[in-house]
């Protein structure tokens, strides 16, 4: 049997669409995977911003009037996120502030970040 030296076999046709077909099925994995990856980091981000927020208006007050409490932030009816605080003495005129943020990830999973600082109400 001769060989031309023009064109493919149907083996080689073959094996090159078999792996044309695992490389495309591996990128559509991997933009799923992206795609869900992008929107946890995105909750995550909003509700750092809303800690901060609460964090500033926390400070604001912090020597006047000091109070354990907690706020929401939602998006029309859909809570985003919940802040928890609470105050504790560290010393004279200085205390300390505690946030939990928890917020949704994926569906039915919750995730709790926490963040700390100090206040000094030395004048």
């Amino acid at each position: 049997m001769t060989r031309t030296p023009n064109g493919f076999t149907l083996v080689e046709v073959m094996v090159a669409v078999l792996v044309l077909t695992i490389g495309l099925l591996s990128l559509v994995t991997t933009s799923a995977l992206v795609t869900r990856m992008i929107s946890r980091g995105q909750r995550s981000s909003v509700a750092a911003a809303w800690t901060a927020r609460q964090m500033e208006q926390q400070r604001f007050r912090a020597c006047t009037v000091r109070f354990d409490g907690a706020a929401d932030l939602f998006r029309g009816s859909v809570r985003l996120a919940r802040t928890q605080w609470n105050w504790s003495t560290m010393a004279t005129n200085t205390y300390r502030v505690r946030f939990v943020t928890t917020y949704t990830t994926a569906p039915n999973k919750m995730r709790a970040d926490t963040s700390e600082t100090a206040i000094s109400c030395v004048m």
